[in-house]
Parts: structure tokens; sequence; C-alpha cells
């Protein structure tokens, strides 16, 4: 079994724009970042609504994701977590592509889906 997954620890912002769309901002140590990137290991990145977006009433109910580019979809699997509070993205990266992946959410019996953050596997020489 193989115990070396790379976690990351993103925070999430959650606001209504004035077109009631929902505006999603990523951070990872109180650093502005895209939510996606290239993934070249066994990597889970955990997703946590800030108490902000909390407060709102904003809670996550799943993600959507689906090929972009390549068969790496299945690769990818989504855990909520904490009631809501977070969701887990967990990528086995056992094939090359990149993938669509929207986060759902809910916020006053109201859903809103994120814009897509994109995710791409990449093919890592790895001789282990």
């Amino acid at each position: 079994m193989n115990n070396t997954q790379n976690l990351i620890h993103f925070t999430v912002n959650i606001e209504l724009n004035s077109n009631n769309s929902a505006n999603f901002t990523y951070f990872i140590d109180n650093k502005e970042v895209s939510g996606g990137g290239v993934v070249r290991t066994e990597t889970a990145g955990i997703y946590s609504l800030n108490e902000t977006t909390l407060g709102r009433g904003f809670l996550f109910t799943g993600a959507t994701i689906t090929d972009k580019e390549g068969d790496c979809a299945g690769d990818f699997t989504s855990e909520v977590n904490d009631d809501g509070q977070s969701i887990t993205i967990t990528d086995s990266h056992e094939n090359n592509g990149t993938v669509c992946l929207i986060f759902n959410v809910v916020c006053k019996g109201k859903a809103y889906e994120s814009a897509d953050p994109q995710v791409e596997n990449e093919k890592e020489i790895n001789n282990a």
C-alpha cells in the first residue's frame, strides 16, 4: 500500500456577484492561487470553506469531474467532509490528460457551481 500521497490544503472563499453567480477564490497559506495545477504524484487536494463563506451559508455538495483531454477523469474521486465544510479531491495519477473540475455548492437552498480550475495530469518517469 502506497502512503506517499501528497496533501495540498486550499482555503476557499465564495461570494455572490451582482449576477447572483458564485465567485470562488482559492488560497494556500493565505496566498491566492488558481485552485488547480499540474499534478505529478498521487495527490489529494483538501478544499475547506473559510469562516466568512460558511457564515454566508455555503456548503460543498460534491464535484463534477470530466475529461477535457485524454482519459483521466476516472483517476479522480471526490469526498465531501465535515457536513459540507470541506471536500477532498484525490488523483490516483494512472492516466495522462486534463480534466474539468467543477465544485458544486449549495447556499440557502440554491445550487451553485465553480468555474473550472483545470487540473492537468502529466506523466512522470518513476523507477519505483
